[in-house]
């Protein structure tokens, strides 16, 4: 019965599940269904394809405009940047692999770098709703304190082979510049907060060479 089913869909209703099934799949992703304009899903013109069914809204089938609507689909595109830096923000990461966006880098044609900034400076402004979907993916609120943590991590690395924290000034620890770290940490031992401070004296760090 179902092989029979499937033989008498028309094209049309065969283009339009193919059309569905791949909704379903962006959103299950992205966990919305703001499909970019140009967007393709796997080969298939999603972005092109949601747009068709805006337009034609009203000439739609009643289980049709259901089912778009059980998975939230969105009928009018009202622009909302926050949303817009957010979905930007999840395709960088998908595809780096963190969150660290250049300052100055743009996601297609949006100014990914400055909305991340943006987002750092009103941190505490923030809806919490927003806070904790910026959080979900692992957002850096100060990356100069992401980066010190990369360097103490580091030199916990160079002592648990080395047995000490005396690092060779020009020493590089799995690509990181640990021992321009390491003379920066001395350097400012005066400005380094007591936490800091506590973490590298309970490694044994040296903080004058003798």
């Amino acid at each position: 019965m179902k092989a029979n089913t499937r033989s008498s869909r028309s094209p049309h209703e065969i283009a339009w599940e193919k059309g569905f099934a791949a909704l379903k799949q962006f959103k299950a992703r992205q966990g919305h269904c703001r499909v970019p304009r140009g967007h393709q899903e796997s080969s298939f013109k999603l972005g092109t394809w949601v747009i068709n069914q805006r337009n034609r809204r009203d000439a739609l089938s009643v289980e049709r405009r259901r089912r778009l609507d059980a998975i939230r689909f969105v009928w009018a595109l009202h622009r909302n940047p926050w949303e817009d830096g957010f979905a930007a923000l999840k395709e960088f990461k998908a595809r780096e692999g963190h969150c660290l966006v250049p300052h100055e880098h743009k996601e297609g044609t949006f100014n990914l770098g400055r909305w991340v900034t943006r987002q750092r400076i009103k941190k505490d402004t923030l809806p919490v709703e927003r806070r904790q979907r910026l959080e979900s993916l692992r957002f850096v609120w100060d990356p100069l304190e992401l980066a010190w943590e990369k360097g103490l991590a580091s030199l916990k690395q160079f002592k648990a082979r080395e047995k000490h924290c005396r690092v060779p000034r020009a020493h590089e620890e799995g690509g990181f510049n640990l021992g321009t770290w390491v003379v920066n940490q001395r350097n400012r031992r005066d400005a380094l907060s007591v936490e800091r401070r506590r973490k590298l004296n309970s490694m044994g760090f040296v903080w004058r060479l003798t």
